[in-house]
């Protein structure tokens, strides 16, 4: 009887003390990504993607962090479109989508027993429905980019797909409504010759003057511009514990951490385009996704805060069972008794200090998206500069003649 104690109440003591390990194995995300994000907001985008390339490798071959494989080639993807890598833009993001579209209910027993007795990031991350959504606008961008006009046309079609999915058949979700993939599908189906199908994207938007513009029908050299400012906001960890709460001589550690969503400051303060050396207008905010993500956490934190309570609930009845094993160890042994329910104090406090709110999510995401078109220019080689207040980009683009070029900027800061 002695030893079946004993091996319960040395169970328990692994229990804790593996779980403990588990998180102090592995740092917070936004840790894991530092140096590429603090490269993008210094515009030095080839620097970001060699420390994205070593970040997808750390989640290829080094323990906990496997878990974010897929959220890592996300992260390298978004990353290799702003650096004109375009097949591995599309290698990444489609790589990484294939996997968010299965995951749902794929998550094994022991991630699960593990995000109850740990925290959230013991299971691999999931895609939010939001960042499911960019997925497909942004590989239209990147084929666009390389010149695969087909490829585009396939993530356009997924895009409204998605849209329908996502947003369309629930009301309660049009806090999720995406005008940049609406106005992309917009675009290509002008580039397609399908006046009536970009007509109805438009008119969801309530763009009234391009739906007034296509009824017209009149061909024209045209250049759209897409520019990501900024990035999304970010998690940051709220902790509290660990609390001891003494009930007679029994001590149960009670603590909890969970992730909160904050703007991240850009340093943008206009977006104002010149074309050939010409003021050719500001950009104008087509999407704001600070919001989206904002709203999405708003709608999230009910489920959040009962999540918390369940893990913190499963915490606390661990540690019962591993007092009670003790005690009765002690009835037999009054020292073993003591020197265990020593370990199972310690063990605990332990447990609950090391536990990590989930801060994983797309970080490279842009804080805005603005939009500018320039309808009637002539075919040939353009310049376009972008002053963002606070930096310049530049790049030439040249325009065939009746059809619509497109120029994707991104700008961090």
């Amino acid at each position: 009887m002695v030893t079946v104690k004993r091996i319960s109440i040395f169970l328990i003591l692994a229990l804790i003390c593996c779980q403990a390990s588990f998180c102090i194995a592995a740092n917070l995300y936004t840790d894991e990504t530092r140096s590429f994000m603090q490269a993008l907001r210094n515009d030095n985008v080839e620097a970001a993607l060699e420390y994205a390339d070593s970040f997808v490798l750390r989640t290829l071959t080094s323990g906990k962090t496997k878990q974010n494989k897929y959220l890592a080639l996300l992260e390298r993807g978004k990353i290799a479109l702003a650096a004109g890598r375009y097949d591995q833009c599309i290698a990444d993001l489609q790589e990484a989508e294939k996997r968010f579209l299965t995951i749902e209910g794929t998550i094994s027993l022991t991630e699960g027993f593990g995000s109850i007795l740990t925290d959230d990031t013991a299971q691999e991350y999931e895609a939010e429905m939001h960042e499911k959504i960019m997925i497909s606008p942004y590989l239209v961008l990147a084929y666009l980019g390389k010149g695969d006009f087909a490829g585009a046309i396939v993530e356009r079609n997924r895009t409204i797909n998605k849209i329908n999915q996502y947003i369309e058949v629930k009301e309660e979700r049009s806090y999720l409504e995406n005008p940049f993939a609406r106005l992309l599908a917009a675009i290509l189906y002008e580039m397609e010759n399908k006046p009536d199908d970009a007509r109805i994207e438009y008119r969801k938007m309530k763009w009234d003057a391009e739906s007034a513009r296509l009824e017209q029908k009149r061909q024209s050299t045209d250049l759209a511009i897409l520019i990501d400012t900024g990035l999304a906001p970010h998690k940051y960890q709220v902790k509290w514990g660990p609390l001891p709460v003494v009930s007679k001589d029994t001590t149960i550690q009670l603590g909890f951490a969970y992730a909160s969503y904050a703007p991240t400051v850009s340093a943008v303060s206009q977006v104002a385009v010149s074309l050939d050396g010409n003021p050719a207008g500001a950009a104008g905010l087509l999407y704001d996704l600070e919001n989206t993500v904002l709203a999405q956490y708003e709608k999230d934190k009910a489920a959040i805060i009962t999540k918390m309570v369940s893990r913190m609930t499963a915490k606390a009845a661990t540690q019962v069972s591993a007092h009670a094993a003790a005690d009765r160890v002690a009835k037999d042994n009054p020292l073993a008794g003591f020197l265990l329910k020593s370990l199972v104090n310690i063990g605990s406090a332990v447990w609950i200090a090391v536990e990590q709110a989930d801060l994983r999510s797309w970080s490279t995401l842009p804080g805005k998206i603005n939009y500018l078109r320039i309808n009637g220019l002539d075919p040939g080689e353009h310049r376009i500069k972008i002053d963002y207040g606070s930096g310049v980009q530049e790049k030439t683009v040249k325009l065939e003649k009746d059809k619509i070029g497109i120029a994707y900027f991104s700008f961090a800061k």
